[in-house]
């Protein structure tokens, strides 16, 4: 008995030697067709032994130009061949690239499920890109997850790093996109992380609403809702609120000498703009109104200055307020604070300072301080890291 399933399974694995692959194009292609719901093509079909046997479909091409794979590994396992034009496992889909609307059309050609179509396992996709005109997305790695009637269930995304998580979901017409990060440093052209970041939209071929963002950031929290599209260039723009953020901790990412302490509040928009999404996140605009509490201003003892009369930079010691607001720019590699206003009982001061991403320092603000019926005034430069 032993030596009869030796010998069968000999023969099964050296029939692909023996049998002209080729010969089952039409076949093979018709099933391909069946599973994608559109017109395929294939240019050849290989057979290796290593590491493991494996079948690749290669040069495959769908619906002319609505996309093309380079190479589909099906495993000569022992599921495989018990389950022989019914089911596949551990399928492997190599250099796929697609138009954004077959894409997008995914979920809803896997959910239209025909009598006799082949049902799917686990898929894992590797270098994988939708293309349009002259711009690619991707290429990036996942895994196909499939329900088992054999409709689409979850595209899987994650980085190496393991900060970032995405799933891709049928959502009828469209697709329902969840992001998941956990110590994220967020495109912004400085180091800001997010300890915890959840979003979630629905997306077409022409654009992605995301309805829901909440983060955790320096001890606060975040609200906000965006809307990418890419029919032209690529935008990225939404609003967004903090609450309760720790400025000490998210200060010092702009500059470690001069900072300011207090819980900050705030409301904004932001606005990303390019021609390739390579780039999108290489010019960040964003704008946000703040207003902090019971802080103070490290490194910088305007009071002092204003006594003294000196026109110095304005350098040292610290400077404690009830409150402090204003307009966070971020803009060219730049935060510019504008329309500064702080209060501090009896002491206050307005103006503008920017800060470059080596952490210099330029601007001024004019302060007074009122003693009874005294007032000192005066305007006080600030410079320098």
């Amino acid at each position: 008995m032993l030596i009869c399933l030796l010998f069968l399974f000999v023969l099964i694995i050296s029939l692909p030697l023996l049998i002209p692959l080729n010969s089952y194009k039409p076949q093979l292609e018709t099933r391909l067709s069946a599973l994608l719901q559109a017109q395929v093509q294939l240019e050849n079909i290989e057979f290796a032994y290593q590491p493991l046997p494996v079948f690749s479909l290669n040069g495959v091409k769908i619906d002319g130009g609505a996309g093309s794979i380079e190479k589909i590994r099906v495993p000569l396992s022992v599921f495989n061949l018990f389950h022989y034009g019914k089911s596949l496992k551990n399928v492997e889909v190599d250099g796929v690239r697609l138009s954004p609307s077959f894409a997008f059309s995914l979920p809803k050609r896997f959910a239209a499920l025909e009598q006799g179509r082949i049902t799917l396992g686990d898929v894992l996709l590797t270098k994988s890109s939708v293309v349009w005109d002259q711009n690619e997305l991707g290429p990036i790695d996942g895994l196909m997850k499939f329900a088992a009637n054999g409709a689409f269930a979850d595209l899987q995304l994650a980085d190496k790093q393991g900060h970032i998580e995405v799933h891709i979901q049928p959502s009828g017409e469209n697709i329902r996109l969840i992001m998941q990060a956990t110590s994220w440093e967020i495109p912004l052209g400085y180091p800001v992380v997010f300890e915890k970041l959840y979003m979630s939209g629905e997306g077409s071929s022409t654009g992605l609403l995301i309805d829901d963002i909440r983060g955790e950031s320096y001890g606060g929290v975040l609200r906000g809702k965006a809307l990418l599209t890419w029919d032209d260039d690529w935008v990225l723009a939404g609003q967004v609120s903090v609450k309760g953020v720790h400025t000490e901790p998210f200060s010092k990412v702009f500059s470690t000498t001069t900072f300011v302490s207090g819980r900050m509040d705030g409301e904004g928009v932001f606005n990303y703009h390019a021609k390739d999404y390579l780039k999108l996140f290489a010019y960040p605009m964003v704008d946000v109104d703040f207003l902090l509490r019971d802080g103070a201003l490290h490194n910088l003892d305007l009071i002092t200055q204003l006594r003294s009369g000196s026109p110095a930079s304005g350098r040292g010691g610290q400077t404690r307020f009830d409150t402090l607001k204003g307009k966070m720019v971020f803009k060219d590699s730049t935060l510019q604070l504008k329309n500064l206003a702080l209060d501090a009982g009896k002491f206050s001061a307005q103006g503008a300072v920017s800060i470059a991403k080596a952490g210099r320092l330029e601007g001024g603000v004019s302060a007074r301080l009122q003693s009874g019926v005294l007032a000192i005034s005066n305007h006080i430069r600030i410079g320098g890291i």
